[in-house]
């Protein structure tokens, strides 16, 4: 069941659930012959649900040291200075700048942050449901991950990178 954005949701401010929310990235590796699947934990975040939807507002911060995926060798390759950086850069960042209603649904713009460089995403909002405490939130968008500070690898990883988030939030 998906929740109707305008009328079923309770404005206020919300915490993400760390505990229960998670991201998952997709790409494709190999010169684009193989999927990769891996996940990464969620550190914290926010989100406020205006009176009307689209004064709505989210913040959310990924803890990039996090990353794994079915391979701990690629996984320390992708934590390490080519890639993610996670000494120099433990958190992937993200700010939204708009909440729409589109044709597809609800949209949420906003800035993500890897590696100290700022690039625009549009999350599509794939679902929200009420829990017992608060609300689980579903929502995806596919970035360029060269065009998001992820420069190295070319050729070697696909430049788009699918992102899934199962977001918990609660009062």
């Amino acid at each position: 069941m998906t929740t109707n954005l305008s009328t079923d949701l309770r404005p206020g401010t919300y915490t993400i659930d760390q505990s229960q929310s998670t991201c998952t990235l997709r790409a494709a590796h190999a010169f684009g012959l193989k999927p990769v699947t891996a996940t990464m934990a969620i550190r914290a975040g926010t989100v406020t649900i205006g009176a009307d939807p689209v004064r709505s507002s989210a913040s959310a911060q990924l803890d990039a040291a996090t990353f794994r995926s079915d391979d701990p060798k690629r996984d320390k390759d992708i934590r390490g200075k080519r890639f993610l950086a996670v000494t120099d850069h433990p958190v992937i960042a993200f700010r939204s700048t708009g909440c729409v209603r589109a044709a597809a649904g609800w949209q949420v713009t906003g800035v993500l942050s890897v590696r100290g460089t700022d690039s625009e995403v549009t999350l599509t909002l794939d679902g929200i449901e009420p829990t017992t405490a608060g609300y689980r939130c579903t929502a995806s968008c596919t970035l360029d991950r060269v065009a998001a500070g992820v420069k190295a690898g070319r050729g070697i990883i696909a430049r788009p990178v699918h992102l899934e988030f199962e977001i918990y939030f609660r009062s």
